[in-house]
């Protein structure tokens, strides 16, 4: 696992003021500017709330999902904005039973509604989303459903950050007590966010069905496909030992040689780290995109004027 220290912080002659402005690029009066929608998704419990983040220049646009845990406080809005000035559509949504999604929370509902939000993309002729160039981003909880969704064919490379591998519950009791006694703790804390299930029915879920849920069951579909997991030495909450190492060796058991980690000193919120994972998780997406400027929509030239602060 590579372990790598701060970069943006360490450059000479950056104070937090320079750092921020060299990252905003001003688009000025144009057509197609960089937008935010609001959008509601018919699922099969009612509506997901979601949000989108549109880039800027005409053409269709490569796309991320991006999957916030549970109960989803932090949403990783830093994460959208990052992916988006460089030229991607990020789609971002809450799960069933969840900040205001109608019907009943569970984690089989998750991985359903990701496949909702995965079809809308697919079928949507509105927002401009290049079919062929979607991508998953998942933390937390989310890392779980993003790994099990970038398993789908129509998924062409996923990011981890800080994953929970929910399905792995009973192995982690056995192995760690006080980690698997934390993933209870906070079921049960969340579930006072979430309609219609206790912390107690989440975990008899994830303990009954593990064998479905847990990201080793996706290994051989994830084997096909670039995956970049990101853990924090300081996360309590899930450490890479239990929740993406065990993914990484079962990929590597059945051929997959795509992968890549990373390893940063930080919490399970990568708090102090912010805009390092930012960093990275646009250079590898951009990677696998092929290219950076042209990330900006596949039509003609962009109408708008650029300049860099």
């Amino acid at each position: 696992m590579t372990k790598r220290n701060p970069t943006l912080r360490q450059k000479e002659g950056r104070n937090m003021n320079n750092r921020i402005q060299l990252l905003e690029e001003h688009y000025g009066a144009c057509a197609k500017r960089p937008d935010l929608y609001g959008i509601i998704i018919p699922g099969k419990r009612g509506r997901l709330l979601s949000v989108l983040y549109t880039a800027e220049g005409a053409g269709v646009h490569p796309t991320v999902i991006l999957l916030h845990g549970i109960p989803g406080c932090e949403q990783n809005f830093d994460l959208a904005q990052a992916l988006r000035r460089v030229g991607f559509h990020v789609l971002t949504f809450h799960y069933s039973g969840n900040w205001g999604s109608d019907g009943n929370y569970s984690l089989r509902n998750d991985l359903e509604d990701a496949q909702t939000v995965l079809d809308f993309v697919l079928s949507d002729e509105t927002y401009g989303f290049d079919k062929n160039r979607i991508y998953a981003v998942g933390h937390s909880l989310g890392g779980f459903v993003c790994g099990q969704l970038t398993a789908r064919p129509e998924i062409k490379g996923g990011v981890l950050l800080m994953p929970c591998d929910i399905g792995r519950i009973r192995q982690i009791s056995l192995q760690n007590k006080e980690t698997a006694a934390g993933i209870r703790a906070v079921l049960e804390d969340s579930a006072h966010w979430l309609n219609g299930v206790t912390g107690e029915e989440l975990l008899r879920e994830a303990e009954e069905h593990g064998r479905q849920l847990c990201l080793e069951s996706a290994a051989r579909q994830l084997a096909k496909k670039p995956l970049l997991c990101i853990t924090g030495t300081l996360d309590t909450c899930t450490p890479g030992r239990y929740h993406c190492s065990p993914l990484m060796e079962a990929i590597r058991a059945e051929g997959g040689t795509l992968l890549k980690s990373l390893e940063f000193p930080t919490d399970h919120f990568f708090s102090d780290y912010r805009l390092t994972v930012a960093e990275y998780v646009t250079e590898f997406l951009e990677g696998l995109d092929g290219t950076r400027s042209p990330a900006r929509g596949s039509g003609t030239e962009s109408e708008c004027s650029h300049s860099i602060s």
